[in-house]
């Protein structure tokens, strides 16, 4: 009898799992109608659309550790109002003036032009602060690329891509609906950002011949108040780098990639797995989950984790994750 009850609960867990990841049944406020039906009317990009080059007072942004989204390349943009700046007095999200713009546009590789790469440009997605609350939209590109609509009903676009080794893959990226961008972003009853906190920010940057500390990048460049000296914020890892220490490097990825639902306000609150960068590793529960942690990251379908934003293996970020579990043992 014993037996049967432990075969049902290993079978029921992950099934509890999904059913409290959906346990939204109010839906976050998130303003459709605030966002032009163009991308060109955000203001974002100058000359041809499709060149990505930010408009005067638009701000490229880098992150230590990024998310994995099916290999596509991103290019992070921040817009904020004439003569507003962001505050930071720590490793979390800055504070944002009213009227901030944050644009997230998704890319592949796609051919070579001489020594220019072609970009396939999927979607850009837009975070926007007005009234004190955040409002998620998605704008989906054309084929011309010359036009970025905005569309709040995912879809799906078949895409050949280049990776470094000018091996061409295939894959049939997903453009998330509004309401999954919710899912992501949601923090209690609110929508917030994810990436741009300090702690991934704080990094080295490559501005012209040299490479100077983002943050003190976006201070001189009239961007941001700095409420606490650089050196007490701390700096997540970049999980790609190899000369940084195992756990170090998977802790940063379950970070970018996980802690927004594993996290006491976030969508998986109820699970028994926080995965935060800076919660001890004996409060997260990874020990206890470890086993499930790879089998989830390491099949797709139903349960695969991350649940939302994937349609293809990891690869290199399962392999990380199994030798951080590993070396718990």
């Amino acid at each position: 009898m014993r037996s049967k009850i432990i075969v049902i609960l290993i079978f029921a867990l992950p099934v509890c799992y999904v059913l409290s990841c959906n346990r939204n049944s109010k839906t976050i406020a998130n303003n459709q109608q605030e966002f032009p039906q163009s991308l060109a009317s955000l203001g974002l990009f100058k000359g041809r659309i499709d060149s990505l080059l930010p408009a005067r007072g638009v701000e490229i942004y880098q992150l230590s550790s990024t998310l994995f989204t099916d290999y596509a390349e991103k290019q992070r943009l921040i817009k904020l109002p004439a003569g507003k700046k962001l505050r930071l007095n720590g490793d979390g999200l800055p504070q944002f003036p009213e009227g901030t713009i944050l644009a997230k546009t998704f890319f592949y590789s796609r051919a070579k032009k001489g020594k220019n790469i072609a970009r396939h440009i999927l979607e850009t997605r837009i975070l926007r602060l007005k009234n004190g609350h955040w409002s998620a939209g998605t704008y989906h590109w054309n084929q011309a690329q010359d036009r970025a609509l905005y569309d709040p009903v995912s879809t799906e676009v078949n895409v050949n891509w280049l990776d470094k080794s000018n091996t061409v893959h295939r894959v049939k990226y997903h453009i998330p609906s509004a309401r999954e961008c919710v899912s992501c972003h949601q923090s209690s009853e609110e929508i917030i950002p994810i990436g741009p906190k300090g702690m991934n920010l704080n990094r080295e940057i490559q501005v012209g011949k040299k490479k100077v500390n983002q943050l003190s990048y976006m201070q001189a460049r009239g961007k941001l108040i700095l409420e606490k000296h650089i050196d007490k914020i701390s700096r997540l890892p970049d999980y790609e780098n190899k000369n940084i220490d195992l756990e170090h490097r998977a802790r940063a990825y379950l970070e970018i990639n996980c802690a927004h639902c594993h996290s006491s306000n976030g969508m998986a609150y109820r699970q028994s797995i926080m995965l935060g960068y800076k919660v001890p590793v004996e409060q997260s529960g990874i020990n206890f989950n470890k086993n499930n942690i790879v089998d989830r990251m390491g099949n797709m379908g139903q349960f695969h984790m991350p649940k939302l934003g994937t349609t293809v293996l990891d690869k290199q970020g399962i392999d990380l994750i199994r030798k951080y579990i590993t070396s718990l043992n």
